[in-house]
């Protein structure tokens, strides 16, 4: 396949992902498509139709490189909480990313933690900062105010969690 085909190809494939009975073999197709399918994936990131925005960030959890990665930052605030809550792991996630993660990504999930309305938008943000981000004193306070705060227990377990892995390394005190 040329170029223009393939573009065209995955297009295609970025428009299906409206259509819940052809969603999960035109993700297949584009994962299979790697990095040739970035423009209309990129493309897809600003779709009226939320599934498309949601699986086109979805899918950049494994293809994005450093510019796209920029791409998804806008995300965080689509008015969609499933499409913010992927964009948060997709910028932040390293285990599936080949290049570097060049973006602090730790300012961007402190600020979903602080101010989305959806809980799971905030649990995936202190997940991610518990997990898979790289340890930072900036996020201790964060966890702190979250098990001085909040209720929900999923939240404060990965607060929890989090907060161990951040004692463990040095940027917290004691139990």
């Amino acid at each position: 396949m040329n170029n223009i085909e393939t573009n065209g190809e995955a297009t295609r494939l970025v428009d299906q992902l409206a259509d819940a009975d052809k969603r999960w073999d035109a993700y297949c197709g584009l994962a299979a498509l790697g990095s040739e399918a970035l423009p209309a994936v990129r493309a897809g990131l600003t779709n009226a139709q939320w599934q498309v925005r949601r699986w086109c960030t979805i899918l950049l959890d494994h293809l994005a490189d450093p510019e796209t990665l920029e791409d998804l930052i806008p995300l965080l605030h689509d008015p969609k909480s499933n499409v913010r809550m992927w964009a948060v792991h997709s910028l932040s996630c390293d285990r599936c990313k080949q290049d570097e993660i060049s973006i602090d990504v730790v300012p961007l999930l402190i600020e979903r933690i602080e101010h989305d309305g959806s809980i799971r938008v905030r649990r995936m943000a202190v997940a991610m900062l518990g997990h898979h981000v790289a340890p930072d004193e900036r996020v201790v306070r964060v966890f702190e105010a979250v098990l001085a705060k909040e209720s929900d227990r999923k939240l404060r377990l990965h607060a929890e969690e989090g907060l161990e892995r951040y004692r463990e390394a040095g940027l917290a005190g004691g139990a």
